[in-house]
This record gives structure tokens, C-alpha cells and sequence, in this order.
């Protein structure tokens, strides 16, 4: 198979090309072998898979799964499993109850993998856009310890427990973004429809128009005759910045860690997913080099991406996990501090366990500090907006005696 990737040289330098190997596994071990860090990896072009289903041959195109459905899959699997259903009966139970056509071939697919003497993590690792290198990598070590069952319940808290952080996030920060656009909303229909109607009424005043009037009005005619301008604008500072960051990964991805409020908490979430996924991995046996090469990308921030391969580096050279990590300053110096008492006790995973439960408090906390203060701010803020624009409004119409003159 063909892989295309892109991945870290150094901590400003990024390389892409494509790698052949039998596997996704072969691929990222071959490439850190040349001492580069992966940031993404997936197969070349449209990669397919023919399978039988319905009694003719299709293709299962590449899909992608969300934490949603991966945490679905997980829970499903592993409440078959407890119940001491085989396998491959497992997988065709899944397969006919799910009414998803793509979902359906990849379990078809999957279960013909195993059939031909496959491992389920093997099977796993045809499909990355689905099932995550960690994911494939706790499987493995389910495999190897004859504890799949295990695997699968340590996996679906691990997705449970991240899902359930992202969707608090997402939660607190639904109302002021619906609360900005309906503001930005009723800003619009302001200036491209209210005023415009008012325009004609204040051009027959002979006096001269307040100036907050004037101001409002000069704003709407811009609004109204440039608007594409603005929009393209726009369009190209976008598009500008997005190149600018592309080798550095998503321009969202680059903001989201630069916003103001929003900074804290991506921060904060990312640190909680990095030490609740390297203690998943350092409890199923998968040890500290290859597992925070399987993490990295959790952190979804390409510059600690390359920073955690100097540290993979430094660990290689002899330093210590704490050692390596005072280096790159990714981590606040609690996290390190807690990581050397980890170390030190033999109990790095569970201290890791620890920063995370940490971590989500915090946030947690945070949210609520935010959510109590951005709410008012941002009702205040439009408040403002829209009171100013209508008293602009309002202005020549209290005034009109003064205007049209005796």
C-alpha cells in the first residue's frame, strides 16, 4: 500500500511524499526510523477495498468516524464481547444491524481481514481514517495479552471520557456563538434594509444631519455599494493566513490556540487528552517512546507535534521523561513536576491518570467562570451596538423641528 504523509523534521521544517509499505504500522515505523515525526498519514489517492455485499462487488470508499461513532462502535463491540460472543459473530451481528451502506462494507471487510489470518488490530490498521493509530495500538496490546475484552472496556472509557470533555466545551460555548450571529444577524438587516428605507427621508432635511446620523448612514451606503469588496476582503486575508499556516497545520488549529478565553481551555483540553491517552497506552504495556509517538498528535497543535519529537529525541539519548520535557516548555511546570514524582514511584501511568482528572477540573471550573461572564458581556456589547444605531436612527427624528427650520 501507498501512504501519503506529512510529517515534522524539525521544529520548523516540514517534508511531505509518499512511502510504500504493507502496512500503516510499517509506514510510521519507517518514517521514524528516518527521524521524522508523522503528523499525518493516510493512504494514497482513493484507496479501496473490494468486498462482497448484497451479492455483488462494491467499493468501500474511504470514510472518516467522528468520536461519536467510534465511541458507538467501542461500546457495542465491547458489550458483545462481554458477553462472550466470538468475534467474527460479533462483527456480522454489527454489520447486519447497522443501516449505514459504508459502515456495513467496512465490517464486511473487516471480518474478511480476520477470515484470511489477519489480527483484529491488523484489520484495524487498513481503515486509519476510522480507527485511530492509539485505538489500533490498545487493540494490539489487548491481542497480545489475550485481554481483548479488557482493551475494549479501557477504550471506551478513554472515548467516553474525551467525548464527554469535548461536548462540555461545546455546550458552554454554544450560547454566545448563537448569540453573536443572531447580533451580527440583526447588524445586517439593519444596514441593508432599515436604513436604506430612512435614507430617502433624511435627504429632504436641508439642515445638516448629527453626526452620529451621518456616520451610520455613511457605513450603510459602504455596506451597500462595497460589500463585495469586503468579501473578498475577507476571502483573501483568509486565504492568505490559511497558506501561510498550511504547513504548520489548519489555520483553525493555529487560532483556536491563540484565541483569547478559548486559548485556556484548548490548552487545557489538550494536555488532559495527551496524559489521559499516554496512560491508556503505558497500562497496556506499549512503552514510553513508541507511545508518545502514537499521542502526539492529540495535542492537534503542530508545533508541540514537533516539540514532543525533540523529546522522544532526548529520551533516546538518555534523558528522562521529566528531563526531556523541561526542554520544550510544552507543559506547565506542575505537569512535569508530577511526571518526575511518576517516575521516581514507578506509577508514571496512574500520575498521568491524575493530571488529567486535574485537568478536566479545571476546565470545568473555567467553563463555568466563562460562561457566567461572556453571556452578559457579549448581550452587552451587541446591546451597545444596536442601541447606538438606533439612536443614530432616532437622532433627526427628535430633532425635526430643528432640522426643517421654521
Amino acid at each position: 500500500m501507498k501512504f501519503k504523509y506529512k510529517a515534522k523534521k524539525s521544529l520548523d521544517e516540514t517534508t511531505e511524499g509518499v512511502i510504500e509499505t504493507e502496512s500503516l504500522e510499517q509506514a510510521i515505523e519507517s518514517l521514524e526510523r528516518k527521524g521524522i515525526i508523522p503528523i499525518v498519514i493516510e493512504p494514497q489517492g482513493k484507496d479501496t477495498v473490494s468486498v462482497q455485499s448484497l451479492g455483488a462487488t462494491t467499493n468501500l470508499q474511504l470514510g472518516k468516524w467522528g468520536g461519536k461513532k467510534l465511541t458507538a462502535f467501542t461500546q457495542k463491540l465491547y458489550n458483545l464481547t462481554k458477553s462472550n460472543v466470538e468475534l467474527l459473530a460479533a462483527l456480522k451481528v454489527l454489520s447486519q444491524n447497522n443501516f449505514d451502506r459504508t459502515e456495513r462494507l467496512l465490517l464486511e471487510d473487516i471480518s474478511q481481514s480476520i477470515k484470511s489470518g489477519m489480527t483484529l488490530s491488523q484489520a484495524f490498521s487498513r481503515h486509519p481514517r476510522y480507527f485511530p493509530l492509539l485505538y489500533v495500538n490498545i487493540v494490539r496490546a489487548g491481542e497480545s495479552s489475550g485481554q481483548l475484552k479488557d482493551s475494549f472496556s479501557q477504550l471506551l472509557s478513554y472515548l467516553q471520557r474525551i467525548e464527554e470533555l469535548r461536548m462540555k466545551i461545546q455546550q458552554a460555548l454554544a450560547y454566545p456563538i448563537f448569540m453573536i450571529i443572531v447580533g451580527a444577524a440583526t447588524i445586517f438587516v439593519m444596514l441593508s434594509f432599515i436604513l436604506p428605507r430612512l435614507v430617502g427621508m433624511f435627504e429632504d432635511f436641508q439642515a445638516v444631519l448629527p453626526l452620529p446620523t451621518r456616520i451610520l448612514l455613511a457605513v450603510s451606503n459602504i455596506f451597500q455599494q462595497y460589500w463585495f469588496i469586503v468579501v473578498i476582503i475577507l476571502a483573501a486575508g483568509f486565504f492568505i493566513l490559511q497558506k501561510k499556516y498550511s504547513l504548520r497545520g489548519t489555520l483553525f488549529s493555529y487560532l483556536k490556540f491563540r484565541l483569547p478565553l478559548v486559548k485556556s481551555l484548548v490548552y487545557k483540553q489538550a494536555v488532559a487528552n495527551f496524559a489521559t491517552s499516554l496512560s491508556l497506552l503505558l497500562k497496556s504495556g506499549v512503552n514510553l517512546l513508541s507511545a508518545l509517538g502514537i499521542v502526539a498528535p492529540v495535542i492537534d497543535n503542530p508545533v508541540y507535534i514537533a516539540q514532543l519529537g525533540q523529546v522522544r529525541q532526548d529520551i533516546k539519548e538518555g534523558a528522562s521523561f521529566s528531563q526531556a520535557l523541561v526542554k520544550v516548555k510544552i507543559f506547565p511546570d506542575f505537569f512535569i513536576q508530577m511526571i518526575r514524582v511518576g517516575e521516581e514511584s514507578g506509577r508514571l501511568e496512574s500520575v498521568l491518570a491524575d493530571i488529567a482528572d486535574s485537568c478536566q477540573e479545571e476546565i470545568e471550573s473555567d467553563l463555568k467562570i466563562i460562561s457566567a461572564l461572556i453571556e452578559p458581556a457579549i448581550i452587552l456589547v451587541l446591546g451597545l451596538i444596536i442601541g447606538c444605531m438606533v439612536l443614530a436612527v432616532l437622532l433627526p427624528i427628535f430633532n425635526i423641528n430643528t432640522l426643517v427650520g421654521p
